[in-house]
């Protein structure tokens, strides 16, 4: 198998994944939670199948929020890299119920979108980090816009923000780490859907869509303040 299409993993990656599975369920468990939907009182969110989409170092609080508090009906699926971060990431989508499908742009990325295509024929929901896993940050890869094209179903952005939170500056996205007791309030943002046979300007005016949506998940934007 060549460099491009292995899926990497090592014997530590599972129980690391576990050790990190644990601390982000016991950060998460004192978050103060909120859940704004952008769709209206009547959208059943968490109970349709759509394609979640949000920023890569946004992604320490969103599996918890999902099983917990969402509590969709749906199964989830997640896009995880083909790297060893990407398998201890895996065991985390694991240890929260979801699935994950293993790929990226750079690795492994045909078959990755065959297999996100496959889960979404099979009733699960798919979770994307559009601008990871290498970046460059808050930039739409068209990756999510061909797959809302292709299976018809829309791409709901998720937009993410802490009222107080560590960042990793030496990462290339600045990841995201929610310091305990903070809020985490999260946007369930107004549905995009993407026609079928797009041109490649249409499909870049969709990824500007997409930037534009998840402007209010990114840690410069500030945290996100919407009323009860």
């Amino acid at each position: 198998m060549s460099r491009a299409n292995e899926v990497r993993k090592k014997w530590w990656t599972v129980p690391v994944g576990h050790l990190v599975w644990a601390v982000i369920a016991g950060v998460c468990s004192t978050l103060r939670k909120k859940i704004v939907n952008l769709n209206g009182p009547d959208d059943p969110w968490g109970d349709y199948q759509c394609i979640i989409a949000l920023w890569h170092n946004r992604v320490f609080s969103p599996c918890h929020v999902y099983r917990y508090v969402v509590k969709g009906k749906l199964p989830m699926s997640m896009l995880t890299s083909a790297s060893k971060d990407g398998a201890m990431l895996a065991t985390v989508a694991g240890d929260y119920g979801m699935r994950a499908v293993r790929g990226s742009s750079h690795r492994r990325g045909a078959a990755g979108f065959r297999d996100m295509v496959r889960e979404l024929q099979e009733g699960c929901c798919m979770c994307i980090t559009p601008d990871g896993p290498k970046g460059p940050i808050y930039k739409c890869r068209p990756g999510v816009v061909r797959l809302a094209s292709m299976s018809g179903y829309p791409i709901i952005p998720a937009c993410i923000s802490y009222s107080s939170y560590w960042r990793i500056s030496k990462a290339w996205d600045g990841f995201v780490i929610p310091k305990p007791f903070s809020k985490v309030t999260i946007t369930w943002g107004k549905k995009i859907y993407v026609p079928a046979d797009i041109t490649d300007e249409q499909q870049a005016e969709y990824c500007r869509m997409v930037e534009q949506a998840l402007a209010h998940g990114s840690p410069d934007f500030g945290p996100l303040e919407i009323e009860e």
